[in-house]
């Protein structure tokens, strides 16, 4: 990724080794502080980069959202299947064992 303008850049712990991540690159968005950042560059196993410039306070350990919601605004598995090229039900199926689960009323099997 070669920055075209001032910017301000934040990695994200995340990446196609975590599910097939490698096709949001550079259409994807994720959610910062209930702010969508866009996807910068290529995806890679473990990371990917995100522009924050938007956003007036962003700091390290801030929560980020690659499918649900967070604040008003929300990341569908059908808006991500777009990004992906197939249907939503992959999206969920190429999450890998690196996620953790978390299992509302109950507890993982």
């Amino acid at each position: 990724f070669v920055a075209r303008r001032r910017m301000r850049v934040a990695t994200v712990t995340a990446g196609d080794g975590d599910g097939d991540l490698r096709s949001a690159s550079g259409q994807g968005q994720l959610l910062v502080r209930g702010r969508r950042c866009p996807v910068l560059g290529r995806v890679t196993m473990d990371q990917m980069l995100i522009d924050v410039t938007r956003l007036n306070e962003v700091e390290a350990g801030d929560e980020v959202v690659l499918l649900g919601r967070q604040g008003e605004d929300s990341i569908s598995a059908t808006e991500v299947a777009g990004w992906m090229g197939t249907i939503p039900w992959e999206v969920f199926t190429s999450i890998t064992y690196r996620v953790p689960r978390i299992y509302r009323g109950g507890q993982a099997a």
